[in-house]
């Protein structure tokens, strides 16, 4: 299969070795930098969609799904809605898309949150959710968004943001997080399925307190806790339960037993 990913940063790149590895074309885009992968089915393509043309931008007629996993602009909420849709210019009339959304986008208060209650498109309070009410009205059974929580994994420790930033943290929090290998796992595993036309959140079973976790990583990593009050602010929940029902298997349901790396 030829599948495209539009952005080949912390998640991009481990996710186009992956799919390689699993013996598909892979053309992979970066906005400035090069990409050292050597791999005779891959192709790398400097490729930004904030400009207007780009001869590059015809590499991916012929792509059969593209992966839109490249961050949002922080000068104009609406400016990664449009970058979205000029990259669905680029794609053929048959290319099915996945669109790399956050949990981030669900209401900060007490509550578990599911799908069901906000289907992509639903959403827009922020740069996310307007791109996803964007891109779901264009390609509408074309299109399956998937929110992942917090990204742990190699070089990507939040419990050391958290440490430099200096402010106090409240330990009762649960958190919502998912591994690397599980995003990278729950992607390839919606390419396998052909599981279209869906919104799919990704975020681990399990929501150990915040406190007691990050402890445990600082402790991990062999650095200073974080400062914490041992209280709460709302008892968020994201549900995965519709991922599982599709078929996903968590390599880690667990954060607690997250990898250090």
């Amino acid at each position: 299969m030829k599948i495209g990913i539009i952005g080949l940063g912390w998640l991009g790149l481990p996710l186009a070795k992956s799919l390689l590895n699993k013996g598909h074309h892979v053309i992979g885009t970066t906005r400035t930098r090069s990409v050292e992968l050597s791999h005779e089915r891959f192709s790398h393509v400097l490729y930004d969609p904030t400009l207007k043309k780009q001869a590059s931008s015809g590499y991916f007629n012929e792509l059969e799904v593209i992966i839109l996993a490249f961050t949002p602009s922080r000068v104009d909420e609406k400016a990664y809605a449009k970058d979205c849709v000029k990259v669905l210019d680029t794609i053929s009339p048959t290319c099915k898309v996945i669109h790399i959304s956050s949990t981030g986008i669900y209401p900060q208060r007490t509550g578990i949150f599911n799908e069901k209650d906000y289907p992509a498109g639903s959403i827009k309070t922020n740069a996310i959710g307007y791109a996803e009410l964007a891109i779901s009205s264009i390609l509408r059974e074309r299109l399956t968004v998937i929110r992942l929580s917090g990204l742990i994994g190699p070089k990507r420790h939040p419990v050391t943001a958290m440490l430099k930033s200096e402010k106090t943290y409240n330990a009762l929090d649960p958190i919502n997080v998912i591994h690397l290998e599980d995003a990278i796992g729950l992607i390839e595993h919606v390419i396998i399925q052909k599981a279209w036309n869906k919104t799919i959140n990704g975020c681990s079973s399990e929501h150990p307190l915040k406190g007691q976790f990050y402890s445990e990583m600082a402790t991990k990593l062999g650095i200073e806790s974080p400062l914490f009050e041992q209280k709460s602010s709302f008892e968020r929940i994201i549900s995965n339960q519709y991922s599982i029902e599709l078929g996903y298997n968590y390599i880690f349901p667990n954060p607690s037993e997250f990898p250090i790396a």
